[in-house]
């Protein structure tokens, strides 16, 4: 076990319960199910003892806390001097004590994707484990650490950042012997200033320096001559690097991505020197390559490519991420595509050029809603601007935008007569409810924390079936 300063019995004696227990960590009593345990974190909105009494009747095996708490005597109360040292505690006990493979994902977009897509992959050989939801910063990977089933075979662990040195400290932490980086593009540039940056930061996943249990590395091709990259690899002569892409020179490329229907692509890959022809379930094309990761991984493990074929068209769809719903809004019956939770100049391109291609239901319409791309720093509204390149009014029945920065759009089309632009979240509302009729499909594309967002959560509300 790893020693921590100022380490006490109650450490060791909780790691032993955590191991020795059958729930999980949680961190929101709303969470909790009988056995798990809650360690009642501070957080922006408050602190976790507040939640103590509600973790207690949801009949929690323990609560680890770092404040005395009034008015409750429960023997299930672990006090620590400090619940997030605690939690590191655990998580980096139980990464020591893990024996399986150990895999991060970074990159710009798509780390979900890639992890779900990943792990239902795995699962149908190896027991795998992997973060939970989105939890990809320093409290979500010592989470994952910490709730780490010691029996599985695979840890798929997201690692995420929006500022320098991040991925170092949770590289050093998790310690993953297989890096991906899913791709890069423009986001978080507030801090990072531009892409090169990014990749320097990015790569400090697979860097021996921080990491010193990396063993094999995925990275999209055209980050490959990076000079900070090719640094990190000359250094580490025994570091497995495999690419992929849409490049032929790439180790793993798509010879060919066809849109077939009910969001099924018809594929054909190459990896290295054997071809693949199979079908998949994804919502675009940038799904489809997800799937080049999950074979470069199933190479390095070694694993029969079957699993991947055989199943690719049962993938199961992601909240936020491209998912399908059937609404029903007064009496009107359309189907929402939902891609609300994040946007960015790569991942809108994307779904777009998916959105254009897709095939609609006799007597169906197109309505496309885009809101605010976040977190682009002081170049944000020229890549809103930039969205216009790629947009084509005349593919959808109506465009339809709301937020502080996609109103730079408005300048660019308002001689299109089916372009629209709202000030806020109750006049897109009244115009779509007007407009909107059977049979018709929406997509929704937008940052998480927008106005846009939280119009769609409404709209699901009103949903049938998912």
């Amino acid at each position: 076990m790893i020693k921590e300063k100022n380490n006490s019995n109650k450490y060791i004696n909780l790691l032993k319960k955590v191991i020795k227990g059958r729930g999980k960590i949680k961190i929101d009593s709303r969470d909790i199910t009988p056995g798990d345990i809650f360690i009642a974190l501070k957080g922006p909105n408050g602190h976790g003892v507040n939640y103590i009494q509600d973790a207690i009747k949801r009949k929690a095996s323990y609560i680890i806390s770092d404040k005395k708490v009034k008015n409750i005597n429960n023997n299930k109360i672990i006090f620590v001097d400090n619940c997030l040292r605690a939690l590191k505690f655990l998580a980096k006990n139980k990464r020591s004590m893990y024996k399986g493979k150990v895999i991060g994902i970074t990159g710009s977009v798509g780390k979900t994707s890639t992890k779900e897509q990943l792990s239902f992959f795995l699962n149908f050989k190896l027991k795998t484990n992997s973060s939970i939801k989105s939890y990809n910063n320093n409290l979500g990977v010592c989470l994952t650490l910490a709730n780490l089933d010691l029996d599985s075979k695979v840890l798929i662990i997201e690692i995420g950042t929006n500022n320098f040195g991040e991925i170092k400290k949770l590289a050093l932490l998790a310690r993953p012997n297989i890096a991906i980086i899913t791709n890069i593009g423009p986001t978080h540039l507030k801090n990072f200033k531009n892409l090169n940056n990014i990749i320097k930061e990015k790569s400090e996943i697979f860097n021996n320096k921080f990491n010193p249990n990396i063993k094999s590395i995925v990275i999209p091709y055209s980050i490959k001559d990076n000079s900070y990259i090719k640094k990190i690899i000359k250094k580490n002569k025994t570091l497995k690097v495999l690419t992929f892409g849409d490049s032929r020179k790439a180790n793993v490329f798509s010879n060919k991505i066809i849109y077939s229907r009910n969001k099924i692509f018809i594929v054909k890959v190459n990896i290295l020197d054997e071809t693949l022809n199979y079908k998949i379930s994804a919502n675009g094309k940038h799904q489809v390559q997800n799937n080049l990761i999950v074979l470069s991984i199933f190479y390095l493990l070694k694993l029969n490519y079957n699993y991947v074929k055989n199943n690719a068209t049962s993938l199961p769809e992601l909240s936020g991420r491209g998912k399908f719903y059937k609404i029903k809004l007064r009496n009107k019956k359309f189907v929402l595509i939902d891609e609300s939770y994040n946007s960015s100049p790569l991942s809108l391109k994307a779904t777009i050029d998916y959105f254009n291609e897709f095939h609609l239901p006799r007597a169906s319409r197109k309505f496309l809603i885009i809101g605010d791309m976040l977190e682009l720093g002081a170049k944000s509204q020229n890549f809103h601007l930039e969205i216009s390149k790629y947009l084509n009014p005349s593919n959808f029945y109506q465009i339809l935008t709301c937020g502080n920065l996609v109103k730079i759009l408005n300048k660019h089309f308002i001689n299109e007569n089916n372009f629209y632009y709202f000030k806020d979240i109750n006049k897109l509302n009244n115009h779509f409810l007007k407009n909107i009729r059977n049979r018709d499909m929406v997509l929704v594309k937008c940052s998480n924390n927008t106005i846009v967002n939280k119009f769609v959560e409404k709209l699901k509300i009103k949903r049938i079936f998912s």
